[in-house]
């Protein structure tokens, strides 16, 4: 009986080496697994997994749906799924001959009766290692953006709205792989996020020749935007949206004045003060906290136009800013 055990336990169930032609799918994901994953009789139908080595010849993987969608080649040495059969993970690819090529399966029962040979802390560190692995891979797909249409927002409004005069027409698909390898935010979101930008009119969709365009409307909207955003994520109100109505009097007072300027803290509250008198020394700082003057050295303040105007332009499109068209 030991002798029998033993013989099973070291019993060596070699991989499988073969030819294929050109055209040839070394293997395909089979969508029955996905639809009926919940059913009670699923194990039955789970795809067998393989470890596929490449000895000589040329594989490439592809999107099942898109043929001539290239994933990867797959040149002599290189081999595809390992994660799939050691963790289990599906294989998402189909994986295909581009010429004649000579392959090396090895499946679940050759690995087995391979790691069963192996002493148990070699099978622990290897565990280990592809678990650490596992989390890896993890990590370089998952996007660490949780304010995804902020995040939209932020990149575009980096790029040039104009070259001269002219509006900047940037291919929308292009747009789209550029922001999702930047932050790894699947394709199906960004989608959403670009309608949500487009509702607010921050940017301008167009097609032409059956391709979709991205105008930016304005980059300083797009900043304002973030900034709302910015504001909504740490529960604090957006400046803009928060003055009063003398606050509001005063800032369009201010925009029609010259930075060049120059009064003292008394000399600027007797010109507020002009326009109301109830305003005291309370307010004068509040304005300054603002950012709506800016020290010009000597005691002497400016209005600082650029500020103003970012508030206004704010107020003015609130309802693009908010959302609430």
């Amino acid at each position: 009986m030991n002798s029998k055990s033993g013989d099973s336990r070291q019993q060596i169930i070699p991989p499988t080496r073969t030819h294929v032609e050109a055209g040839f799918v070394v293997y395909a994901p089979k969508e029955s697994i996905t639809k009926n994953a919940d059913s009670p009789d699923s194990s039955e139908e789970e795809q067998e997994r393989s470890i596929v080595i490449l000895n000589d010849g040329e594989l490439v993987a592809r999107e099942k749906d898109s043929p001539n969608d290239i994933v990867f080649t797959m040149h002599p040495g290189d081999l595809v799924g390992v994660a799939s059969l050691l963790e289990r993970e599906p294989l998402k690819y189909e994986i295909v001959a581009t010429k004649a090529s000579d392959i090396t399966l090895v499946n679940e029962e050759c690995m087995e009766s391979e790691l069963k040979r192996l002493p148990l802390w070699l099978l622990a560190v290897i565990k280990n290692l592809s678990s650490k692995t596992r989390h890896l891979k993890q990590a370089a797909v998952q996007t660490r953006v949780e304010n995804t249409v902020k995040s939209l927002a932020l990149f575009l409004s980096k790029k040039p709205a104009k070259k001269g005069n002219e509006p900047i027409l940037y291919n929308f698909a292009e747009l789209i792989q550029e922001f999702s390898w930047i932050t790894k935010i699947d394709i199906a979101t960004i989608q959403l996020d670009f309608k949500g930008l487009y509702r607010r009119n921050l940017v301008d969709l167009s097609k032409k020749d059956n391709k979709i365009f991205c105008k930016i409307v304005d980059n300083e909207l797009l900043n304002i935007f973030v900034d709302y955003q910015e504001a909504s994520d740490s529960n604090i109100p957006f400046e803009p949206y928060k003055l009063s109505l003398y606050q509001k009097k005063v800032m369009v007072l201010l925009s029609a004045l010259s930075e060049d300027q120059l009064k003292d803290s008394p000399n600027w509250l007797a010109f507020i003060k002009k326009h109301d008198e109830s305003a005291d020394v309370t307010e004068w700082i509040r304005l300054q906290k603002l950012g709506w003057f800016k020290s010009a050295g000597h005691e002497q303040f400016h209005v600082d136009l650029k500020t103003i105007r970012y508030f206004l332009k704010a107020l003015r499109y609130e309802t693009n800013i908010r959302g609430v068209l």
